[in-house]
């Protein structure tokens, strides 16, 4: 099913529009330089700061499970090079497919940003853009040929675990400061 789903989008998707697009969406996703931007956004607002440090935490963790621990685990081929795909927009990515380090990274920083206190229009937007970019993001990788689809849900199902357990070791190890502190 991972191969037809691939195979379906190069036949019947793809467009010179969405190729810019995804290209655009996947590069976001290049060394999680979006998420470390929101990350330096919530550090500078000393109520949110637990949680730009929390999606550091959680961006760094995924990455290092994801290159250190799942990817040698498993030891997925790409689908481009299992099945001589040549329409690459971009330089083959090296290393092993299972899971996506985009999508767990981004999924695991969506995740953190997730778990902000309510605060208004602004933090739900905020919220609303990390799950639609971390989407966009895992999208593009498939669209891209270079992930499986199966590789992308592990990831984004990883990374949100990873996520949420970085918002709590943060807050075990960074206590609110009690009241009139």
């Amino acid at each position: 099913m991972d191969l037809a789903i691939l195979d379906f989008i190069q036949e019947r998707v793809r467009s010179p529009l969405l190729d810019s697009v995804m290209l655009l969406a996947t590069h976001l996703g290049d060394l999680a330089l979006v998420w470390l931007v929101v990350a330096a956004v919530l550090i500078a607002q000393p109520a949110r700061r637990r949680y730009g440090v929390a999606v550091i935490a959680a961006v760094v963790a995924a990455a290092a499970v994801g290159m250190f621990v799942l990817k040698p685990l498993f030891g997925r081929m790409r689908p481009f090079a299992a099945h001589g795909f040549t329409g690459l927009l971009i330089p083959p990515p090296s290393g092993d497919s299972f899971p996506s380090n985009h999508s767990m990274a981004s999924f695991a920083a969506a995740a953190a940003i997730c778990c902000l206190p309510k605060g208004g229009r602004g933090v739900s937007a905020l919220k609303a853009g990390a799950v639609a970019v971390a989407l966009l993001i895992a999208v593009s990788r498939i669209y891209l040929y270079v992930h499986y689809p199966t590789d992308i849900l592990a990831g984004a199902v990883i990374g949100i675990g990873i996520g949420m357990l970085s918002v709590w070791a943060v807050g075990k190890l960074w206590p609110k400061a009690p009241p009139g502190a």
